[in-house]
């Protein structure tokens, strides 16, 4: 009975196994069977596409523009120059990339556009095509393309098209740049199309635009958007990145998305739809005529129609105005380079000889293609030194235009060693750097060394429109005491968000700040420019990365030989990660370089919220100046009382202090958001100023 129950189990066992065996065969069959079906499927699909593999097939859309179309490779046109046509079929870049488009003539194609009146011209248009006529462009890119057209009728240009109607653009990504000189009545440019309607879904650009009015006799209209100059497209899902430039002896309406949204033309009631888009970059512009302001803004230049849905889009952007027009806007110029040679590494003042026949210029100084600084030319010829940091050997000297006004032409450049030294105070907030550093300040100057100031964030918690109103503030007191406008810098970074960044596990995740921005920006209409801006052309995201780096930058291109900043110990998370932030730079540069700085600590923000000890005032009104107490009476930290350094400030530099505190009115007389602080900060007034040194 045994034997049987034993070979009976074993029997079971073994049509188990086969069962098993067969539902894994069928499984896998059913596999291999879904497999063959999509592929088939996704043949099938294509199977009426014309298929697109070299320059040469890109005729046949031109040949039959109504068909469907699917690149099968990537596509180099360099060297090839393109002739529009229209359009109206399907082209499906399957993920493949177009390289090197070249256009610089318009196509045959004449369309009716309108103006913000609703009157119509005949328009001339370039691009890939200069009309798309319900055509599909979708998953394609468009990288180094060139669109280049100079017009003397009105004229529409794009990447893609000229203009567009009823057409559907999805998943196109497009970068280069888009040129257009002309100056009849109207004309525009956008990063993909020109002028139209239709759709933009999953669109990225990352385009420089120029529009320029070659006739300044007469006046006409321009746009520009890093999508679409002009019409009323639905706009969905988009990322853009402008770097703008238009010169217009008329009107202008430029947006980082769009620069007219317009009223449909007549007997159409369309209603469009802008939902999750993203704008970054900066469009910088001249306007002249006496009517109105120019239009340029971050999302759309100018509204003439409602849109039915418009929600959940961002920019950080900025818009760039020239008063005074002598030279036409054009991307960073760049003037002849200079070769100066160091006999060892060093500080060396650097004389420049120039002449200036229009207003103050601002040009960035760059050595070996590392931006080191502003530097200011007069109006008229001379020479100006600015002391920078150069390694041994052969060095070169290129200066960049900032925009502005003004337009220079160095005609030599001579470096000399100097004996001056550098000392860089890092700053969380506009106004640190006075409280904690006054005196530091007036006494490195005195002794005939250089400061330089760097701030982190722009002190924008309670709105950006107190970022222009706190440059200028520090600005004023720094140059009270002393400090070249040229030595400051401002990273252009989030109030309040320091901490957030540097804490993240995520290097390349973005942050807003309370502010709404997520990108550093400056104040352009102050020619104050934030630093990355001024070493890229660009901006920064609110991430670690990019803090991390523009630090790194800021440090390697300066080598102070001083850094003085806040405490680890503060409790206001922006002063503790500035200190964090400086340390980690420092030990970082220390590991590839041969620098040796010493960095300097001091308090802002102590233990109790009576520290600082608040002035008394004598019978005459006169402050009573007394020392510092330590911050930290209970308080464990590494900062040891009895091991500071303090220095002495004369009457004089107490009340050079002073004045220079009195500038910063939106933090002494600030309303409710800074009730109480005017006594606080005059509390640093005091006879003397600490700091705990770390030398590297």
């Amino acid at each position: 009975m045994e034997n049987i129950m034993d070979d009976s189990k074993k029997s079971n066992r073994k049509n188990i196994l086969i069962l098993a065996g067969v539902l894994i065969a069928a499984l896998g069959l059913l596999v291999f069977m879904a497999f063959a079906f999509f592929g088939l499927g996704e043949k099938l699909k294509y199977m009426s596409y014309t298929k697109i593999s070299c320059t040469e097939d890109l005729q046949k859309l031109k040949e039959d523009p109504d068909g469907k179309f699917l690149l099968t490779s990537d596509i180099d046109m360099n060297g090839m120059e393109w002739k529009p046509f229209s359009f109206s079929g399907i082209l499906d870049g399957h993920g493949y990339t177009i390289f090197g488009l070249t256009v610089t003539s318009t196509g045959e194609a004449r369309r009716d556009t309108y103006d913000g009146n609703l009157k119509s011209y005949s328009t001339a248009l370039a691009g890939m095509f200069d009309s798309l006529d319900q055509a599909q462009i979708r998953d394609l890119t468009f990288r180094d393309s060139h669109v280049d057209i100079t017009s003397d009728e009105p004229c529409f240009v794009g990447t893609l098209a000229g203009y567009m109607s009823d057409s559907k653009i999805t998943n196109v990504n497009v970068i280069g740049d888009v040129y257009l000189r002309a100056h009849d009545r109207m004309f525009g440019v956008g990063g993909v199309v020109g002028y139209g309607y239709g759709s933009f879904t999953g669109v990225q650009t990352d385009v420089t635009l120029v529009c320029i009015d070659t006739d300044r006799t007469t006046k006409d209209e321009q746009f520009m958007g890093g999508i679409c100059g002009a019409g009323y497209p639905d706009i969905v899902n988009c990322t853009i990145d402008i770097d703008g430039y238009v010169s217009e002896h008329g009107y202008t309406h430029n947006g980082g998305m769009i620069g007219l949204y317009m009223f449909s033309p007549e007997g159409m009631t369309y209603k469009g739809k802008m939902t999750g888009n993203s704008v970054y970059g900066k469009i910088t512009f001249f306007e002249e005529n006496d009517d109105r302001r120019a239009y340029c803004k971050g999302m759309i230049g100018e509204y003439l129609d409602e849109l039915e849905v418009f929600e959940n889009n961002g920019e950080s952007f900025r818009a760039i105005e020239v008063k005074n027009y002598d030279a036409d806007l054009l991307p960073e110029k760049e003037l002849q380079s200079f070769e100066v040679e160091a006999d060892k590494a060093g500080e060396y003042d650097v004389s420049i000889s120039y002449s200036n026949p229009g207003e103050d210029a601002t040009y960035g100084l760059f050595i070996n293609d590392r931006f080191i600084k502003k530097a200011f030319f007069p109006k008229g010829e001379g020479t100006i030194t600015e002391t920078v940091h150069l390694d041994a050997g052969k060095a070169q000297v290129v200066f960049k235009y900032i925009p502005g006004d003004g337009n220079i032409t160095v005609s030599s450049v001579f470096a000399a060693k100097s004996e001056k030294k550098v000392t860089l105070i890092v700053a969380p907030h506009e106004d640190d750097e006075i409280l904690a550093f006054a005196g530091t300040i007036q006494k490195t100057i005195a002794e005939g060394n250089i400061v330089k100031v760097l701030f982190l964030t722009n002190g924008d918690y309670f709105g950006s429109d107190l970022t222009p109103v706190r440059y200028e503030e520090s600005v004023r007191a720094l140059e009270l005491l002393g400090v070249d406008k040229s030595d400051i810098t401002f990273l252009g970074y989030g109030d309040l968000t320091l901490g957030t960044i540097l804490q993240s596990d995520n290097w390349d995740g973005m942050f807003r700040a309370h502010s709404g921005y997520y990108q550093t920006y400056g104040v352009p209409e102050q020619n104050l420019f934030d630093y990355r801006f001024l070493r890229s052309g660009s901006y920064a995201y609110y991430n670690r990365r990019d803090l991390t780096e523009d630090m790194h930058e800021y440090i390697l291109a300066n080598l102070p030989d001083r850094i003085f900043t806040t405490s680890e110990y503060e409790w206001h998370e922006d002063h503790k990660y500035a200190f964090l932030l400086v340390k980690s730079t420092i030990e970082t540069i220390v590991k590839e370089t041969e620098y040796h700085p010493v960095l300097c600590e001091s308090v802002i923000h102590g233990e109790e919220t009576s520290w600082p000890e608040y002035l008394t005032y004598n019978a005459d009104g006169s402050a009573v100046i007394t020392e510092f107490s330590t911050p930290f009476p209970t308080m464990q930290t590494t900062l040891d009382w009895n091991k500071v350094t303090k220095i002495i400030l004369t009457d004089e530099e107490v009340k050079k202090k002073m004045q220079a505190i009195a500038e910063f009115k939106s933090q002494n007389d600030g309303g409710e958001e800074y009730a109480s602080t005017k006594d606080y900060n005059y509390a640093f007034c005091k006879r003397d100023e600490f700091y705990w040194e770390c030398p590297y």
